[in-house]
């Protein structure tokens, strides 16, 4: 029995000592303290760029409507606290300076280090922190505010729906086109209709947008509030965006663009069948060198099948085509025209090409190419062959001529009506002389000085001088050459004014009846009269 109440004493003493130690160091031990929340905004700047921040830092800036700022932007929001001159504070310290500075609405401000790497730190108080989140309410209600003035000031019809398509708000340039809108339907109306009224509220949207928008995609489309009585419609670009809560629109008027759509489209309609009576070959490449613009003429010349031109080749598959085709020049010239070709691609708004193509069959074209200053490149393709053909055939008669007048004894030389040298056979060369240049120089006045010159004097030249290309004018003498001979010279007019002169040898007789003539009149030269072949001989 005492040893069990020895135990049972024991063990309470152990239990009382348990609990004193227990109590002592409850008493010793300070209780364990929450830890405070952190206040210090701590900015790191390399330069002008913020390199880290604290989540104090960032917490600081989402209030003040920043995510990321650079050193201007935090100096600007930091001045209205610690003054204007902070900026120039802080280029003024040492490479490792220190500045504190105190304000009494944002805490304290300290700044370590130069403009190199600067570290601000800015302690916050409950001041402070109150102070921060009013200027975020302010800076939020400002925000809310420019917002909503710009979006009801916005010259573009702007409007949401909600998710079951309903109107749910719009803007006033909304509201303005809604009431022009219908006011355009009741002008349209019949006579007898009732009278307008004008609700405070539209009914129903102007648009119908679609209404299965994707999630962070826009969707862009070109849609049309329809007239009454076939009247043009208004045409308006809409963009939409869409909301967890529905769906946001943007509408822009293009009813100017459209009309001006409408009329290029009719003149490259009237442009198309102009082109379409040419005999002349058209094609038109853009500024990708791809083939925007044919017509049938350009298919007939070049055999080219339309459905190969629909497809919109470029010009080297065009030419290679041609080339399949020979109605490129083969093959010498294929490649210095692609450079000639490619040159012309690269020439600014200088220049043209144009080449004239014998083709195996015998046919002629000419091809002209010309940039335009938007970068398009046009070719024009002639059939030239009967203009070639008349030109040869032209040429062939002229050489036969020629060469039947240079088989005359005659020397023959043909003037124009203001007097230039317009043939000459070889006879009349051979006579006075006369070298290719002579012949390129030459004119009536200066033959008539030159025969003049080479014949004894005679006071007929002056008279021939001014009855040149007299209406049915023929003149008539003989010359007497002064290297000895005679010459009998006969000027005949000739249609549209020409002039032209012959010289052929005086016969025996009429040479020898000149002389004893001329001995009679040694005291000089006379004036005989002129008749269509006046013979006058002088010694």
């Amino acid at each position: 029995m005492l040893h069990l109440l020895d135990m049972v004493g024991a063990g309470l003493f152990a239990m009382m000592g348990a609990g004193a130690i227990a109590l002592l160091l409850e008493r010793r031990t300070p209780p364990c303290a929450k830890p405070p929340v952190e206040r210090d905004a701590v900015f790191l700047f390399e330069g002008e760029s913020l390199v880290d921040a604290s989540p104090a830092a960032r917490r600081l800036l989402r209030t003040q409507g920043h995510n990321e700022v650079d050193l201007t932007t935090l100096l600007a929001l930091l001045a209205r606290s610690f003054g204007t001159d902070l900026r120039q504070r802080l280029a003024s310290l040492p490479p490792a300076g220190r500045l504190r500075l105190a304000s009494a609405d944002a805490g304290t401000l300290e700044a370590r280090g130069n403009a190199a790497a600067l570290q601000l730190t800015l302690r916050l108080d409950e001041k402070a922190l109150a102070s921060f989140e009013r200027l975020s309410v302010d800076a939020a209600e400002a925000e809310l505010t420019l917002l909503r003035g710009l979006a009801e000031n916005a010259p573009q019809p702007i409007w949401m729906l909600d998710a079951q398509g309903a109107l749910s708000w719009a803007n006033s340039a909304y509201l303005a086109l809604a009431d022009h809108v219908r006011t355009l339907r009741h002008d349209g109306a019949k006579p007898g209709a009732p009278a307008l009224i004008r609700p405070n509220w539209p009914k129903a949207p102007l648009f119908e947008v679609p209404a299965d928008l994707a999630e962070g995609v826009s969707d862009q489309r070109r849609l049309a509030i329809p007239m009454p009585d076939g009247r043009d419609p208004l045409w308006y670009e809409v963009t939409s965006v869409r909301r967890s809560e529905g769906s946001l629109h943007f509408a822009t008027d293009v009813g100017g663009l459209v009309l001006a759509e409408s009329a290029r489209h009719h003149l490259v309609q009237t442009l198309a069948k102009t082109f379409a009576q040419l005999r002349t070959g058209l094609a038109v490449f853009d500024r990708e060198r791809r083939l925007a613009l044919f017509n049938p003429a350009f298919v007939d010349l070049t055999g080219l099948p339309a459905a190969f031109l629909s497809e919109r080749p470029v010009v080297a598959t065009v030419l290679d085509r041609l080339r399949e085709a020979k109605i490129l020049p083969e093959p010498r010239d294929y490649r210095s025209w692609r450079e000639n070709v490619a040159a012309l691609e690269s020439a600014a708004e200088q220049g043209q090409y144009c080449e004239t193509w014998t083709l195996p069959a015998g046919q002629t074209y000419r091809v002209t190419g010309r940039p335009h200053p938007d970068g398009a490149l046009a070719f024009l393709f002639e059939d030239i062959s009967d203009e070639i053909g008349l030109t040869r055939r032209f040429r062939t008669e002229l050489d036969m001529t020629r060469a039947v007048l240079d088989a005359m004894d005659q020397a023959i030389a043909v003037f124009s009506a203001t007097g230039v040298l317009s043939l000459a056979n070889s006879t009349y060369e051979d006579l006075w002389g006369l070298s290719a240049d002579d012949l390129a120089k030459a004119d009536l006045d200066s033959e008539l000085t030159r025969w003049e010159a080479a014949s004894l004097p005679l006071p007929l030249w002056r008279r021939l001088r001014e009855g040149v290309g007299a209406p049915g004018r023929t003149e008539g003498t003989e010359l007497t050459l002064r290297r000895g001979g005679g010459l009998i010279l006969r000027m005949l007019p000739l249609p549209r004014g020409g002039t032209l002169v012959t010289f052929r040898p005086c016969p025996p007789e009429a040479r020898e009846d000149g002389a004893a003539g001329s001995r009679a009149d040694a005291a000089g030269p006379q004036e005989m009269p002129i008749s269509p072949e006046l013979l006058i001989s002088s010694l």
